[in-house]
């Protein structure tokens, strides 16, 4: 596969008309509210495939989910290319998209000491089941997991690696008990450094196969601020608002000893907060929820251009509730023959 696009615009911002439900629990989109396509990444194939690989959000960070190619127009120089002619299709089987996460468990004395432990294991197992299929549902093999834990030590520690399985994922997660640590502390802030290059490296990894697009979530969950100061709350935050935006991350917050303002900023793409162990359940399943509409807002639309030499302009046009947005960019032609198949 080639790269041989040059974008011409990543997101074009066409205002609302009209009231629209946001989705992903967040707040309702409003009058004057727009659409954003942002383009991620694009590229070519002979004998005239073009790949695109773009994110749909409202403007008020709601993503947009579960759309098909019918969705959308496509043009090339402003003159619109039929879906049906092109054989345009959202891409998501094993091979073409990869969603990757991981779930990030503070397993500090206070967590392991106390009752919460077991409704924590069964939320946990709960959010595995919410975003990992299993093999017969669609989309098995596209979405992958690794789940690691944190106390008071300088590094995070590694339950288990990335994984498409569910049941090996549950597993890991019933294999945890009170011995797991001795350490009482939490390092918190390095926690969230550290995951976020865990995650940034698989991110890495995947994209060294050109025909597959990918992004990914980390969920952390913590009950508690950071009390081992191997990293200050400056330099955690710093990584936060520094990873790309292929990369969403939420926390989750138990008990009392949360600080509300360092869970929000940690959490740029949502936060959650549990007062006790009995509101746990649901607030694992909300972040469950988020972390799906925003895997399922990211979309790898390909289809069979009919233009044969020449450089040209795409235009992806989303109208949607009442919003509309695009993106544009170019692409070359140069090589383009007939024989085009989107499978």
């Amino acid at each position: 596969m080639k790269n041989i696009f040059k974008v011409f615009t990543l997101s074009v911002i066409i205002a609302a008309t009209s009231l629209i439900i946001g989705c992903g629990g967040k707040e309702p989109v409003e009058p004057g509210r727009s659409i954003i396509l942002d383009l991620l990444e694009s590229s070519s194939e002979e004998p005239a495939k073009i790949r695109l690989f773009f994110k749909a959000d409202f403007d008020n960070g709601d993503p947009i989910a579960g759309l098909e190619a019918e969705n959308f127009t496509i043009s090339e120089n402003g003159s619109v290319i039929s879906t049906s002619e092109s054989l345009a299709q959202i891409q998501r089987d094993p091979g073409q998209f990869m969603f990757t996460s991981v779930l990030l468990l503070d397993l500090s004395g206070s967590v392991l000491n106390a009752e919460d432990l077991p409704t924590l294991k069964s939320s946990s197992i709960g959010f595995i089941e919410s975003v990992i299929p299993l093999p017969e549902e669609p989309y098995a093999g596209s979405f992958e997991m690794a789940i690691y834990w944190f106390d008071g030590e300088e590094n995070i520690h590694l339950l288990t690696p990335f994984s498409t399985s569910r049941a090996e994922l549950v597993q890991s997660i019933e294999s945890i008990d009170e011995n797991i640590s001795n350490d009482n502390s939490t390092n918190l802030n390095g926690a969230v450094i550290q995951g976020i290059d865990v995650v940034s490296e698989r991110l890495e990894q995947i994209k060294l196969d050109p025909d597959i697009s990918t992004a990914s979530s980390l969920v952390i969950f913590t009950d508690g601020t950071d009390q081992a100061n191997w990293a200050s709350d400056a330099e955690a935050t710093t990584a936060v608002n520094s990873s790309g935006s292929d990369l969403t991350i939420f926390t989750i917050g138990l008990g009392s000893e949360i600080d509300e303002n360092i869970l929000s900023t940690f959490g740029k793409s949502g936060y959650e907060f549990a007062d006790s162990d009995l509101d746990l359940n649901d607030t694992f399943q909300k972040v469950a929820k988020s972390v799906s509409d925003e895997a399922n807002s990211f979309y790898v639309l390909e289809y069979c251009s009919p233009k044969r030499s020449g450089t040209h302009t795409i235009t992806v046009r989303l109208d949607y509730m009442g919003s509309s947005g695009s993106f544009q960019s170019d692409f070359s032609a140069e090589g383009f023959t007939g024989g085009c198949t989107i499978e």
